[in-house]
């Protein structure tokens, strides 16, 4: 699956580094803005699953930039403040912030506020690549480009693709697959199996008989190319 985008907005390159080190140790993809407009502008143009924001920023206040953030988005947002007066919780709660965090702050405390609000977040860019780029899958609209080009695929070679890329370079053994997509009635089918594997194959391999995404793994399952 693709990694959870967040971004920090916060003049202070310090604590800019210290959380992106926190965060990257979970494996979330992490970029900041140090101003509130360079911190719009990002969102606007490459949407993240949550934003990490300080409350006294160079050019606005972080109230006054979650109020513009609440007119076009409801991507989560941690605020972070060194304030400690309690007016400042529930003007950021009450603005539209879906948790609050008083500097300092613990980085394990961190780093469990980030992970219980990205398990009440939906992913906000449903984009999956999978063998370095060649297979683009968008979970939104379920389209699926090949290559730059678009490829259709029936309901269950889909669900037997997304199954799969969501977890890139892991093998899947056939009675996985099978129970997932088809149902546990099917798990002994491994002929049917294999003939939707030479449909995908098909539809996405430049040579199907010589396949570079779509790979197996001999008496086991099958895996995609990360």
């Amino acid at each position: 699956m693709t990694a959870r985008r967040i971004l920090i907005v916060d003049d202070d390159p310090k604590l800019c580094e210290m959380v992106t080190l926190v965060l990257d140790s979970d494996e979330y993809e992490v970029e900041s803005a140090v101003t509130g407009h360079d911190g719009l502008s990002r969102i606007e143009r490459y949407p993240p699953d949550l934003v990490i924001l300080d409350v006294n920023l160079p050019d606005m206040s972080g109230f006054d930039l979650l109020r513009q953030l609440r007119s076009r988005s409801n991507v989560c947002v941690l605020m972070l403040t060194a304030r400690t007066d309690a007016r400042d919780l529930v003007a950021g709660l009450d603005t539209g912030a879906d948790d609050y965090l008083s500097k300092p702050f613990r980085p394990d405390e961190l780093g469990a506020r980030v992970r219980a609000l990205l398990r009440r977040s939906p992913q906000s860019n449903p984009l999956i690549t999978i063998a370095a780029g060649e297979v683009m899958i968008d979970l939104k609209t379920r389209a699926v480009r090949v290559r730059g080009e678009p490829v259709g695929l029936t309901p269950t070679e889909y669900e037997l693709l997304t199954l799969m890329a969501e977890h890139p370079g892991q093998v899947f053994d056939h009675h996985t697959l099978l129970a997932n997509v088809w149902g546990e009635q099917y798990v002994n089918d491994t002929a049917y199996l294999k003939v939707y594997i030479w449909h995908l194959r098909r539809k996405l391999e430049a040579l199907p008989r010589e396949p570079k995404i779509v790979l197996t793994e001999w008496g086991v399952g099958y895996r995609l190319a990360p």
